[in-house]
Order: C-alpha cells, then structure tokens, then sequence
C-alpha cells in the first residue's frame, strides 16, 4: 500500500498546506479518507483520477474535511467519467443526511452516468475496497470515527481530528503507520484537538510503528514538533506535507 498525504492542514487557510484529505493506493484501488477543500486538486497532483476512485471515507462532517465533497460529486457527472464503477461513500450516521442537504442546495450533484452508493457506519468492522477496515469512535464530535485498514502487506490508522481518549489506543494497537492529528503546539492546546506530545503518547500506547503527524494549524510554525514528539514516541517519527508519499508496508 502506499500512502500520499492530499491535504496536512486545517480550516484555517494557509500557502502550502490544504485541509484535510489522504490517498490510500492499494494494488489497482483507490481510497481517499476525509476530502477537504482542494484536496481534488492535490489528487490531481498526485497523478490520480476520480474515475478511479473505489471508497470516500469521511472522518466526521466539519468542512475542513469534507468540502470536496461537493465538487467531486459534481465532477462525476461530467460524461468523462461516465460508466465508471460505483463510488462508496462511508461515514457516521449523518452521511445520508449530509448528501441529502447537498443535492437540495445544488441539485446538479445528483449522480449521472454512475452509481453513488451510501454507507452509514456504527462502530466495528466492514470492508473497503479489498481492505479488512474497522470504524472507531473517536472523541471530537457525537460523529467522529477513525478508521483502520489493513491489507495483505501492511495496516494503518487515521484519526481523524481527535481529542484525548482511550480509543485511540485500540484504533491504532499494532498498525504499520499511525496518521494523528497533532494540531497545536504542547501548551497552545484546542479543545477537540491534540498536541505533538499527545498524540506520540498514544502511538507509544499502541505500539505504532510510523508516526505520521498532521493537521498542523499555523500556531505549529516556529515550534520544533518533532522533538516534542520523540519525547514520548521512540519509534520513526513523520511531520506530513501535502502530496507526501509513503509507503505502507509491515516490518519483519
């Protein structure tokens, strides 16, 4: 598998980093977890199509992580795409909801020439684009979900945006790459939110492998994260930047 980041940043607009949004490349599929504004641009840049999208999964519903939403359901109904296999789209109860909300302010995102397939997860296992996935709830909002995949040659997590809490640990426990937000310095924390420090505890927790932080608000300029990072974490340590690549991958 390998991983490339679409989007390291948060709502708050900044030169080079996008909201958030991750490309998960699994042989022939096409996974992207949460699609920020201008995260479609970055899948652009990454040399990827939304013809050859498998599953959207959704973190939670604030904007930073699903404008493009919007704009990428649009783009499918272009005759471009038309004939493509069906789109997933994975989230908490809401989704159905969200979309419903969506298509009545702009009913032009009403699917044409594909399939739009909705599913709205509790907590606990699916699958996902040939990918043994497993769904979280994580302490942000009432609709908060991580997600765990694992494949044939590697496992990793997303948390989404994440406050304190214990699932973490259980969401990660064991996975080859560990994508936590770690959104403002130690000592400048949000509530919702973790600090570099935080989140590396939790990684020390669940035994991860690679810690990839991310969703830096531009508070984390100036700071040395990783450091304050490997105070708590002792394994490999990664500060994402947008259209990063990593490859995922088990250890022996």
């Amino acid at each position: 598998m390998q991983l490339v980041v679409l989007g390291s940043g948060t709502a708050i607009p900044v030169a080079d980093r996008f909201p958030a949004g991750y490309l998960l490349r699994h042989g022939s599929h096409r996974v992207m977890v949460d699609c920020g504004p201008g995260t479609l641009r970055r899948l652009a840049q990454a040399g990827e199509s939304p013809r050859d999208l498998d599953a959207v999964l959704l973190t939670h519903y604030h904007t930073d992580h699903c404008a493009d939403l919007a704009a990428l359901l649009f783009a499918l109904r272009s005759p471009t795409f038309a004939g493509r296999p069906p789109l997933r789209l994975y989230g908490a109860p809401g989704l159905q909801r969200l979309v419903g909300k969506l298509t009545e302010a702009w009913p032009w995102l009403e699917p044409r020439g594909y399939e739009l397939q909705l599913v709205e997860l509790a907590p606990g296992p699916f699958a996902v684009a040939g990918l043994a996935a497993q769904a979280v709830p994580i302490r942000h909002t009432a609709q908060s979900l991580g997600y765990r995949l694992v494949g044939d040659t590697g496992s990793i997590a997303f948390s989404g945006d994440a406050d304190e809490c214990d699932e973490l640990v259980e969401l990660a426990r064991d996975v080859d790459v560990f994508v936590c937000e770690a959104a403002t310095p130690d000592g400048q924390k949000l509530d919702g939110h973790l600090t570099p420090q935080l989140t590396a505890g939790y990684a020390a927790r669940a035994n991860v492998r690679r810690l990839v932080l991310t969703h830096f608000y531009p508070e984390c300029s100036g700071h040395d994260l990783r450091a304050a990072a490997a105070s708590a974490f002792a394994g490999e340590l990664i500060l994402a930047e947008d259209l990063q690549q990593l490859t995922v991958q088990a250890t022996a």
